[in-house]
């Protein structure tokens, strides 16, 4: 076995094949190192009544990151999840939702199979408690902007005050 500490992250690979685990640790460390251990800026959703709540009972456009955990394609995610919530913040949320854990668990089997979450990540946005776009392995920003903006008010901008002199501006 061989085994590693990076920042406080702890790799650990067995197996036959030594080779290709460390490769897939390597990319673990390195994507977390990429992102800087994000996803903590997200609503984390922890069971199907929190679900209920945040996504189906939102009056604001959800999207959400359908995770599982310990899952390397999903790393990536993170970072681009945690720069929308400073994007969007007060105008639509962005939650993460382990859909099975490191051990295979599925939490929420009902939620998993409502929305048919096969691949990870996958990430759906809704409006209204209704699935509005899906995204699965994807990693594009802007098809998140993109999406999120058909729903989303835009950010108010300056409207001067009656009688308020704007030459200065």
């Amino acid at each position: 076995m061989a085994l590693k500490a990076i920042r406080g992250l702890r790799v650990a690979v067995t197996g036959a094949d030594t080779h290709c685990g460390l490769a897939m640790a390597a990319c673990v460390v390195l994507s977390l190192l990429a992102t800087g251990c994000a996803g903590h800026k997200v609503t984390r959703i922890a069971d199907a009544d929190a679900f209920q709540e945040i996504v189906i009972n939102s009056d604001k456009p959800v999207l959400v990151d359908f995770y599982k955990g310990g899952c390397a394609t999903c790393i990536p995610l993170d970072g681009i999840m945690d720069r929308l919530v400073d994007e969007y913040r007060g105008r639509a949320v962005v939650a993460k939702f382990e859909t099975m854990t490191g051990f295979f668990s599925v939490p929420s089997r009902a939620i998993k199979q409502r929305h048919d979450i096969v691949f990870f990540p996958t990430a759906i946005l809704f409006v209204k408690g209704q699935e509005k776009k899906r995204w699965i392995i994807r990693y594009s920003i802007d098809s998140y902007r993109k999406a999120l903006n058909e729903y989303v008010p835009p950010i108010p901008s300056e409207i001067p005050e009656a009688g308020e002199d704007i030459s200065a501006k």
